[in-house]
């Protein structure tokens, strides 16, 4: 029982330390946050200013390194879809994975252990439990990638809009993204930080292409790797930036009406499954049950004539 105990508080524990060990601000981003207007820092949170690791982030990483295996570029790549970026990102998911997977384990496999419960089965339930937690977590990080994602495509022909009007205000490329990042970066907007953080690199003496290229590459967004494409190719040719901005801003608004129209026509499919299991039979119940249970009665009452 003390065994169990103490793992439970040591997960709960490493659990809450690292979620005020990766929400914290570093002294860099408070020093930066002075220098740079509108939250342009305190948007990009630790995707290009890690902080310096805790003793609890560095335990996790060591598990993680532990665990991580070939899946550690793809837990990266779905990490900084969601958001979550930084040199030992993937590790520290990883390492929170398996605490998450093997605590709750111990926690079953443990107590039944000691009170003397067959090995397979408690092994068995263990198990089940440690592929629950683990599942659980994945699918959590997909969720939260998949929302991520959602909400920067349906963010994108807003801020095109926006794009357009500052360019044809007299401002240039690079300022017009740095207001945007500036502008939306204030409305807890994702693809607001997205731009900050742009703006960021082209002020570090990043390339255009590059800072552009990679704003597509670590969001997975099919539209904000056509914007680069886009925003590249037409400043090689010298085209109007502005035309070119209001062709692709009309094309994703299309284009996220078109999406919407598709969930509009998926819900009554949804709604089937909801429908049969809760709706229909306590409809049934109502209006049948009286006629069955008069009908009851009338077997009953032949029955005993």
């Amino acid at each position: 029982m003390l065994l169990t105990v103490t793992t439970f508080l040591a997960v709960t524990g490493l659990v809450l330390a690292t979620y005020y060990a990766l929400t914290a601000e570093s002294a860099v981003e408070r020093r930066l946050r002075t220098l740079v207007p509108g939250g342009a820092v305190g948007a990009t949170t630790a995707d290009a200013l890690p902080a310096t690791p805790g003793a609890v982030e560095r335990l996790l990483v060591r598990v993680g390194r532990q665990g991580a295996g070939s899946a550690e570029r793809s837990v990266a790549a779905t990490l900084s879809m969601a958001g979550f970026r930084g040199p030992n990102a993937a590790f520290i998911f990883i390492g929170v994975r398996m605490l998450l997977s093997f605590g709750p384990a111990l926690f079953i496999l443990v107590p039944r252990v000691s009170q003397g419960e067959p090995l397979g089965h408690s092994l068995l339930l263990a198990a089940a439990f440690g592929v629950v937690g683990h599942v659980l977590t994945n699918m959590w990080l997909r969720v939260r990638a998949r929302s991520r994602a959602r909400k920067i495509m349906d963010a994108l022909p807003d801020s095109l809009d926006l794009m357009v009007t500052c360019l044809e205000a007299g401002l240039g490329l690079n300022a017009t993204i740095a207001r945007i990042g500036e502008e939306r970066a204030s409305l807890d907007d994702p693809l607001g930080r997205e731009f900050s953080q742009v703006s960021m690199e082209l002020r570090s003496g990043r390339s255009r292409e590059e800072a552009l290229r990679a704003l597509g590459s670590r969001n997975g967004v099919d539209d904000l790797k056509a914007l680069a494409a886009l925003i590249v190719q037409s400043d090689r040719l010298g085209a109007s930036m502005a035309k070119t901005l209001r062709a692709h801003a009309d094309l994703v608004r299309t284009k996220r009406r078109q999406r919407a129209e598709e969930q509009a026509r998926k819900l009554p499919i949804k709604m089937l499954f909801p429908l049969a299991l809760f709706i229909l039979p306590a409809l049934f119940i109502v209006v049948g049950g009286p006629a069955m249970l008069r009908i009851g009665d009338l077997v009953y009452m032949l029955s005993h004539q």
